[in-house]
């Protein structure tokens, strides 16, 4: 990423801009490593559900205080808002995204699902709220759209790449509707993040009840360990923390354009642990995304 991406307020003071570059590192860190995770269970055969009691487990009880003491405040939010903010990051989009890893590499799992979020939350904007983008980003969003269309075009036709690519999209369209709904409900990010998880644990906690999630005892440690480190502890509250530390410290601008670092780096986890080596369409693809990524951040509304 260039430096003029990166780019920080001058006011900002050394000790909070080393804080919120160290945080927006260990976000980026963790997002890659969510794909990898990901791609990991479902190569152990691991079912979907049961990858999800890892993910929302620590989580869902470690933010269940905090939803005790905001409910009044949670629940005074229109309740399709709600319904959006869990359905688009808790368990259903984490259901969604766990099926498409099933059937295509970490590489443009980790590119779509991230790399056209700015696009889908530009045509649902359009669609549900009648919010325009600005005609500066534009262009930036048609290169993501071209990204997306050479990723199809030249790995059709290759064994289920089609169906993990829907899954991919359908993810990234509930994760858009997800950011838009919680810019309009008003909740903190700490608040939108005790939703999810503990609303996405009460919903699973039925499921597992009727199929016990026997696969987890198949698993070695030293995997459940990994699982549990990444998806419960990481992606669960350590991810949520960071990156309200870094738009706080640095903007949001740049912490979304940082996001575009994810594809780049969980491809380069996935080559040594799975030997997935991304193919020219793939490489083509995510080179065209993530410049619209990172044109798109920079164009934002500042």
């Amino acid at each position: 990423m260039s430096a003029a991406t990166l780019a920080l307020p001058a006011a900002a003071p050394r000790s909070g801009l080393v804080a919120g570059l160290a945080a927006l590192a260990v976000t980026v860190l963790i997002w890659s490593s969510f794909f990898v995770s990901l791609r990991a269970g479902a190569r152990a055969q691991l079912r979907p559900e049961e990858l999800a009691l890892i993910r929302f487990a620590p989580a869902g009880l470690g933010f269940l205080p905090l939803l005790v003491r905001r409910w009044r405040r949670i629940a005074a939010v229109p309740w399709p808002l709600l319904a959006s903010i869990l359905v688009g990051a808790g368990l259903p989009y984490f259901l969604i995204a766990g099926l498409g890893m099933r059937h295509a590499p970490v590489a443009d799992g980790s590119t779509l699902i991230p790399g056209t979020l700015p696009l889908c939350v530009a045509l649902l904007g359009t669609l549900l709220y009648r919010q325009r983008p600005p005609a500066a980003r534009l262009p930036a969003l048609l290169l993501i759209g071209a990204g997306v269309l050479v990723l199809m075009t030249l790995n059709h036709g290759q064994g289920e790449l089609g169906r993990g690519y829907a899954l991919f999209l359908l993810g990234s369209l509930m994760w858009a509707n997800y950011t838009l709904a919680l810019r309009r409900s008003g909740l903190s990010p700490l608040e939108g993040a005790a939703l999810i998880s503990t609303g996405s644990l009460a919903l699973l906690l039925p499921w597992l009840l009727l199929h016990p999630p026997l696969g987890l005892q198949t698993l070695p440690a030293s995997q459940l360990a990994l699982q549990g480190l990444i998806q419960g502890l990481g992606v669960g509250l350590v991810s949520t923390l960071c990156y309200a530390i870094a738009i706080s410290r640095l903007g949001a601008e740049t912490a979304s354009a940082a996001g575009a670092l994810t594809p780049v780096l969980a491809s380069l986890l996935a080559l040594p642990l799975f030997g997935e080596m991304p193919g020219a369409g793939s490489l083509l693809g995510m080179a065209l995304i993530v410049a619209g990524v990172i044109g798109a951040s920079r164009a934002a509304p500042r």
